[in-house]
């Protein structure tokens, strides 16, 4: 195998329960991010991990796009479970050894192939071994509880309060695409291996809503319904 695709959809969730099998304009969310990995045409197999029988069966229905279940492990399909210890559980092993990966996060249904595409052209090249996507954030922001400190702690210079027009070069990961090579994530362990080897690929706000919540999901509808508004 050279690329994969790899959809974690576990069964539990808090947010939304049931929320990677709940219909998203008409289909399964989980088949959304299937279908995407598909039109690309990029992927020799395209792994869809989980605990839950219904989207295992989903994934099974979907053969025909090279989609193979593969059952998850119950102690990393809870809460509190490790994205990189679910990935390197299935690519660590000699078995399903590979060039690279692209983790397709199903809550994340507006991203369309183009993304996925464009940036496949950016981690075959020597110099990156993560390709992230990102949304423009203008985000002015505090942590309340940080680490030695009983006061809330803000993201910025007080004395130099930024406005929004300054932070041209601020971005958050949106949670729809991450590429990355294995050979260096086996040694790793983790897909964001080095700042100085990722490439940060901006997406418009509209392809960039991830569903954690019930308002998540209605406003991913809306966007889908309407996606020129």
């Amino acid at each position: 195998m050279k690329t994969v695709a790899f959809i974690p959809a576990r069964k539990g969730s808090k947010g939304l329960p049931g929320k990677n099998k709940k219909l998203f304009a008409g289909k399964p969310l989980i088949q959304w991010s299937i279908e995407q990995a598909a039109a690309t045409k990029l992927f020799d197999h395209i792994i869809v991990s989980s605990d839950d029988p219904d989207i295992l069966q989903i994934a099974k229905d979907c053969a025909k796009l090279k989609v193979v279940p593969v059952e998850r492990n119950p102690s990393l399909a809870t809460d509190t479970a490790d994205m990189d210890d679910v990935l390197y559980d299935f690519f660590g092993r000699k078995q399903n050894k590979c060039k690279y990966i692209c983790l397709l996060p199903p809550t994340a249904p507006l991203r369309s192939p183009a993304d996925i595409k464009a940036m496949y052209k950016f981690i075959q090249m020597k110099k990156y071994w993560t390709v992230i996507s990102v949304k423009w954030c203008d985000f002015i922001g505090w942590v309340e509880r940080p680490t030695n400190h009983n006061i809330p702690w803000p993201t910025y210079n007080i004395n130099k309060r930024p406005n929004r027009q300054t932070r041209n070069d601020f971005f958050l990961e949106n949670g729809s695409i991450y590429w990355f090579k294995r050979e260096p994530f086996v040694t790793y362990g983790h897909m964001i291996m080095s700042p100085k080897h990722t490439k940060l690929h901006e997406m418009p706000m509209e392809r960039s809503l991830e569903i954690d919540t019930p308002f998540d999901f209605y406003l991913c509808e809306k966007v889908h319904e309407y996606p020129s508004v």
